[in-house]
């Protein structure tokens, strides 16, 4: 039978899986390119990387009512002391409190100027996406899924906090010097992220098998195949980073300045990539069941 939770679990999940990514990507791209963009670009990615923080504690407090709400079954449920209580001491209590934490973090280095800043940020950002890792199959399936899980996050982290402010760039591309500099900065990103693309996907696919159990549960199952569509998205990304680099990126060096509008409409074409493998990210952990051992994340 239908239930509100069936569709507020995924829901929250995605919406905070997206303010994680992109305040620890944010945080990613500032440590990487700080000093190779304007200061508009980096007001504009602390802007973000602020929204999404501030986003994410709403959010973790958001899941852990659903997750009450969804043990008693009401709406009155989200708000019980008692399952409320129950719910801190699961796996996902834990790793609500991870991910509070390193939200407060990034809330603090915003307006924090100091020494060691930068590995402050880092360990920031480590801090919200080691959140996923204590959590469902990374905890119950050994350490190397957690390991896998973790490169995977990192990954996901980096290309998703890069898009917005390489958008930004794009916009305000109306000379040769502005096209020069996101020229090289795009030039950058695509270097590492067809590397990063590349280990994403051997890290899901030998993920996906672990998780399933086998390659045949791989390619039979609802979850094998969610789980493998999910891939090919991740793959259509390396093949998006790979034209820019090699064929939009050139002619922003060459003074077109009609090639930011260009890259600006493949990084919109990226983001709704990346949006999708989000999508598919909170059905997978929220909506489907393992085929081994009929574990649900």
């Amino acid at each position: 039978m239908f239930e509100i939770w069936d569709v507020l679990q995924p829901l929250t999940k995605f919406c905070l899986y997206l303010a994680m990514f992109m305040a620890a990507g944010g945080l990613i791209f500032e440590v990487l390119f700080r000093h190779r963009v304007g200061e508009a670009t980096q007001r504009h990615v602390s802007r973000l990387i602020g929204i999404a923080a501030w986003a994410g504690l709403v959010l973790v407090a958001a899941r852990l009512a659903v997750a009450a709400g969804s043990l008693g079954g009401d709406i009155a449920s989200a708000t019980d002391p008692v399952l409320l209580r129950l719910v801190m001491k699961s796996p996902l209590g834990l790793s609500s409190v991870v991910a509070g934490i390193g939200f407060a973090m990034i809330t603090v280095i915003g307006r924090v100027k100091a020494r060691g800043e930068q590995a402050a940020r880092i360990v920031a950002a480590a801090t919200v996406l080691l959140s996923l890792t204590v959590v469902g199959h990374a905890t119950t399936l050994g350490a190397i899924t957690g390991v896998l899980l973790a490169l995977h996050l990192a990954g996901i982290a980096f290309w998703l906090g890069a898009l917005l402010p390489l958008r930004q760039m794009c916009g305000v591309a109306d000379d040769a010097d502005a096209a020069a500099c996101l020229a090289d900065v795009a030039d950058r990103f695509g270097w590492m992220a067809q590397r990063v693309v590349a280990v994403l996907i051997v890290a899901g696919l030998v993920y996906a098998a672990i998780l399933t159990g086998s390659i045949t549960a791989l390619l039979t199952s609802a979850y094998g195949l969610a789980l493998l569509v999910k891939i090919l998205l991740v793959a259509g990304l390396l093949g998006l980073a790979a034209r820019n680099r090699f064929r939009v990126v050139p002619a922003l060096r060459a003074g077109d300045l009609s090639a930011a509008l260009r890259l600006r409409h493949a990084i919109d074409r990226e983001i709704m990539l990346a949006l999708t493998i989000l999508v598919m990210s909170s059905l997978l952990t929220s909506s489907l069941t393992l085929p081994m051992k009929g574990m649900a994340q």
